[in-house]
């Protein structure tokens, strides 16, 4: 860190087309995109997009580079058409103490007085699909798992009846969640054009879900009654941004983890097994986040899953604050910076044979032991920071899927093509994830 010496060298990298650059490789498929140029140019390297210069930061010490405030700032450092389909003043986009300020009442929505309070609506909503699963024969999970995404989001954010299903308002939010890795082509008929007006149906959906529902059980309530040392509170605006902000985290990463620890437990039969042995030993009756939170084989299987299939591609935007120097490579003030989330969670010099899934290296004390932003499946550092705040929240549902899942049934996985399919955010097996959930 500190201004660059004279034998200081730009990062390596191909700047592509004029102009656009490699913005349309990278939208395509932005997982094998940063994989291929990490293996091709090493951890730190530039790209351009849409002609700014565009540096991807991989491995926790590039990683951990990235994340430090005195280096980047998030304030317009991602491209237009994200600020444009989320909201320019969304806390992604916000740095400084409005950030802080902002960032500090949304952590009201996860703590665990709060997530305690979500679990009998979730395991309510989680029942009913897995008993309609069981039902069913074969099925393909792909849309049922994006559908109980949703459903998950609208019960927590807009305080939803968890026994229905609104699939209006999902194909909104499906479309939305494309349009931020289309090319930002502002026409009727594109995927971004139509992507704009899918977010304006939803901001009309969530402002009245804000102006007329909450209380106990929900995170909206939560939300709408958080307030600061000073007792400040969330505006109506800013909890309306939010709440578009939240779904649509949550509506894609959460059908990726959910679908890819499906395929574990149809794959890794002794993971599935030391997985039910964990469930059997549960009370009978309701869970509790008591109960999830002591599922510690469980919790280490989803930390695994989220590091070894492709969930989110990267961070956010930053913006080199000054002129930089990191590992013999100067950044100009200016530049645009990624924090490669998919390359770092494979990254052979911290994960040893990072393709193979092995739990035991997710365990709780190897856990605590692996360098600082190493595992960062939703962004790194502090989680009053630039972390995303929605992780306790995927910790919650990834032990209270597999309880409810694994207490009375088995999963079986006809012959597929379980590769991931390309996508930019939480990409799904690419045959639909046939499956079938047998009861016992």
């Amino acid at each position: 860190m500190g201004q660059p010496q004279p034998q200081s060298q730009p990062p390596p990298g191909s700047m592509g087309l004029p102009f656009f650059g490699e913005i349309f490789k990278f939208l395509k498929d932005p997982f094998t995109f940063q994989a291929d140029r990490t293996r091709q140019h090493g951890l730190v390297w530039k790209t351009r997009f849409l002609g700014n210069t565009v540096v991807f930061f991989n491995g926790p010490k590039g990683f951990s580079f990235f994340m430090d405030p005195e280096n980047f700032t998030r304030e317009n450092g991602s491209p237009p058409h994200l600020r444009e389909l989320l909201h320019p003043d969304a806390v992604p986009f916000l740095d400084g103490d409005r950030h802080r300020a902002r960032k500090r009442l949304l952590l009201a929505a996860f703590t665990a007085e709060a997530l305690a309070t979500y679990v009998p609506a979730l395991e309510q909503l989680v029942t009913r699909y897995v008993t309609a699963w069981s039902k069913g024969g074969e099925l393909r999970l792909n849309g049922q798992l994006n559908q109980l995404a949703f459903d998950l989001a609208n019960v927590l954010f807009a305080a939803a009846d968890p026994n229905t299903s609104d699939q209006a308002t999902a194909a909104d939010f499906d479309i939305m969640v494309r349009g931020l890795f289309a090319p930002p082509v502002k026409l009727p008929f594109t995927a971004y054009g139509k992507a704009l007006k899918a977010r304006d149906r939803l901001r009309a959906y969530i402002k009245d879900a804000a102006a007329t529902k909450g209380g106990a059980g929900v995170a909206l309530g939560v939300l709408k009654s958080a307030r600061g040392p000073k007792g400040e509170a969330l505006s109506t605006a800013e909890l309306e941004i939010e709440l578009l902000h939240f779904f649509s985290a949550a509506h894609a990463g959460i059908a990726a983890v959910l679908a890819w620890l499906i395929v574990v437990l149809g794959q890794h039969p002794k993971i599935a097994e030391r997985m039910r042995a964990e469930v059997k030993g549960l009370p009978a009756g309701p869970l509790t986040l008591e109960h999830l939170a002591g599922m510690r084989y469980t919790a280490a299987v989803g930390r695994e899953v989220r590091r070894a299939y492709p969930i989110a591609p990267a961070t956010f935007f930053g913006i080199a604050k000054k002129d930089l120097e990191h590992d013999g490579h100067v950044i100009r003030k200016g530049w645009q910076a990624v924090g490669a989330i998919w390359s770092t969670l494979q990254d052979g010099s911290t994960f040893k044979d990072p393709a193979t899934l092995t739990p035991e290296r997710m365990a709780d004390d190897a856990f605590k032991g692996l360098p600082e932003n190493a595992y960062v499946p939703q962004g790194g550092g502090p989680r009053e920071g630039h972390r995303c705040p929605g992780e306790a929240l995927t910790d919650l549902m990834l032990p209270l899927f597999a309880a409810l899942l694994l207490r009375g049934h088995d999963v079986e996985l006809p012959s597929q093509d379980l590769a991931p399919g390309a996508g930019g955010l939480g990409p799904l097996p690419r045959d639909g994830l046939r499956a079938r959930i047998k009861a016992r």
